[in-house]
């Protein structure tokens, strides 16, 4: 499943700036978390870290609108600037 989510500008700082990354669950194996730099990927292993990405993440979900609002925030955001 996908879900999109948008944090607002007026949310302000938040952990997510630090970069983009990916947590894969697995059902036959521990998740592997995928931190993306500037220059190359990292994989995570290591269950303490890969825990810490997810619980950024949580915190990430908790910042961002809920799914309806986020949908109408993108929808108005390409209306504004990409239709004539």
């Amino acid at each position: 499943m996908i879900r999109c989510q948008v944090i607002p500008y007026s949310a302000g700082a938040h952990v997510g700036l630090e970069g983009a990354f990916v947590i894969a669950d697995f059902d036959d194996a521990p998740p592997v978390a995928f931190l993306a730099t500037g220059g190359e990927g990292q994989t995570i292993e290591e269950p303490s870290m890969v825990a810490t990405i997810a619980f950024s993440f949580d915190r990430l979900r908790t910042e961002a609108l809920p799914r309806k609002a986020s949908r109408d925030l993108i929808i108005k955001m390409a209306e504004e600037r990409w239709t004539t």
